[in-house]
């Protein structure tokens, strides 16, 4: 499970940088129709951008979880059992 919100929040936070960047150009052409006001605040490039650190946050600390558990107690044995027979 934990793999696929790697992959997801990835393609999310990439989505986002995609719209947000997009909607940015045409903030720059003054022909944004991306942006828009709800009764919180608006929702526009800046809001994407967030949203992209979000996810890529989600992602990477994910990928490092997931990375520390695969190091975990297996190869402390090993490395224990190398240290015990003298082969490393």
């Amino acid at each position: 499970m934990r793999k696929y919100i790697i992959v997801w929040s990835y393609w999310l936070g990439t989505a986002c940088a995609t719209v947000g960047l997009f909607a940015r150009g045409l903030d720059l052409l003054g022909k944004n129709f991306i942006d828009f006001n709800t009764r919180g605040g608006g929702i526009g490039y800046h809001s994407m951008m967030d949203g992209t650190l979000f996810f890529y946050a989600i992602s990477i600390g994910n990928a490092g979880y997931h990375w520390f558990i695969s190091q975990g107690p297996a190869r402390a044995v090993a490395r224990d059992d190398q240290r015990a027979t003298g082969a490393g």
